[in-house]
């Protein structure tokens, strides 16, 4: 993906210097200390949907997740509001306000997001894969799993 991106930013005259830095490396030669101008990162956000760490403007500098650095007090009100919002059709509305702006500012640059399909067998029952927001989860509620049986009597 990064060679893709640096090749379409190349096209456009945008020169780019691409840094691979290990993983176990990113979060404190990188991120910790924001060194960079752009930056291709991935967050998995399970299931918790509260955007909270991601976008306000508190969360900007270590240890807040705002990799993007961004900055919108309408977005820092609706994120605010957003989780004192005891009704969840209102808190909805707040983050579909919340993604409008963010889509307007442009901080980041959404590339993808993976969905997870998964084949089962049909003799599998209790299965339920209505979330799975990482493929872990897919095991989550495993011990619900069950396949039919008969019970035969035993002549013993």
């Amino acid at each position: 993906v990064a060679s893709a991106l640096k090749s379409d930013w190349e096209k456009i005259g945008v020169k780019v210097n691409l840094d691979v830095v290990p993983v176990n490396a990113i979060q404190n030669q990188t991120i910790r200390p924001s060194q960079y101008e752009a930056l291709l990162f991935g967050e998995v956000l399970g299931l918790n949907p509260d955007p909270f760490s991601f976008w306000h403007s508190t969360q900007r500098k270590d240890p807040g997740l705002n990799l993007a650095l961004y900055s919108n007090k309408k977005a820092d009100g609706l994120l605010e509001t957003s989780r004192q919002a005891s009704d969840p059709e209102d808190r909805v509305k707040k983050y579909q306000s919340l993604q409008e702006i963010i889509m307007q500012d442009a901080p980041a640059v959404f590339l993808y997001s993976p969905n997870y399909i998964y084949a089962v067998s049909g003799k599998i029952n209790g299965l339920d894969l209505k979330a799975v927001n990482t493929p872990s989860q897919r095991f989550e509620n495993i011990n619900s799993w069950y396949i039919a049986t008969k019970r035969i009597k035993s002549d013993k």
